[in-house]
């Protein structure tokens, strides 16, 4: 397996966001990561990019832990591409994704390095914009820009924290399209926090699901994205169906055209 997480656990002081984690990416595939808000997403990519310290457990990558490298030896494994708005706003476009051949190089670029910022910026459609200053971007095309610069960086895993948020939908399909065929073309493993279930059954191989920082689904998205999984992590009433080779999620709707939530899909459940 390229990426393995075993019983990864993460607190903040007393509370515990994530709990005894343990689940594989293999090379070559694209895991979407679900889960409502605050069920750890987001802690969990961090802690595998080592943003975070987990507290218990382990992270390998193609069977090295990553707790034992170095930042430099890190970054050549593991790309991670934070939301936008963590971006490195003083930086040109072409600048930023530099930042992410650093590990490869010492002082001064070489044509390698070169060549591959200049492919990424392509890949990202950012060839127009590649002088302007992140902060004159809007979220999207900071956003783009934050996953070239992990594109440059040429790793083993990539993991990605929620990327399309700030896309608008023809983004979106494009940033997902592209990192499934980066994933299979050069083998490694591509781990993404997102919210929109329909586009991680359409575009991914894998799906893990989180809820209160527990591991509740992990396999493809016709296994992981049940009906009696989603209601019980979503608290919505929805409906699983297949739709063109793949699943689609909907929210059930009554004759009154309500969907039923919270308390409302407990009472429907039990009685």
């Amino acid at each position: 397996m390229s990426l393995t997480v075993d019983s990864l656990s993460f607190s903040y002081g007393t509370t515990r966001i994530l709990d005894e984690v343990s689940f594989e990416v293999a090379p070559g595939a694209f895991c979407a990561l679900l889960g409502p808000n605050g069920s750890g997403k987001s802690t969990l990519v961090k802690a595998i990019a080592g943003v975070h310290r987990a507290r218990t457990g382990t992270v390998t990558v193609e069977g090295r832990a990553t707790a034992r490298l170095g930042r430099r030896e890190l970054a050549k494994v593991v790309g991670y591409v934070p939301q936008a708005g963590d971006a490195p706003f003083d930086l040109t476009v072409r600048e930023a994704v530099m930042l992410g051949r650093t590990p490869h190089f010492g002082l001064t670029p070489r044509a390698r390095d070169r060549a591959e910022v200049e492919d990424a910026i392509v890949r990202m459609g950012l060839v127009e914009i590649a002088e302007q200053s992140l902060s004159e971007l809007s979220g999207g095309q900071q956003q783009r820009a934050l996953i070239a610069r992990a594109l440059a960086q040429d790793t083993r895993v990539l993991l990605l924290d929620e990327p399309t948020s700030a896309l608008d939908l023809r983004y979106q399909i494009e940033t997902l399209q592209l990192v499934r065929q980066i994933t299979r073309e050069e083998g490694i493993s591509a781990l993404i926090a997102i919210h929109d279930l329909n586009h991680a059954a359409r575009y991914c191989d894998q799906v893990i699901v989180l809820h209160g920082g527990h591991l509740v689904a992990d396999g493809t998205p016709t296994e992981a994205l049940r009906a009696e999984t989603l209601r019980g992590v979503y608290e919505v009433d929805v409906e699983v169906a297949a739709r063109e080779g793949a699943v689609e999620v909907r929210p059930r709707v009554d004759e009154a055209g309500f969907t039923r939530t919270g308390s409302r899909l407990e009472e429907l459940v039990t009685t």
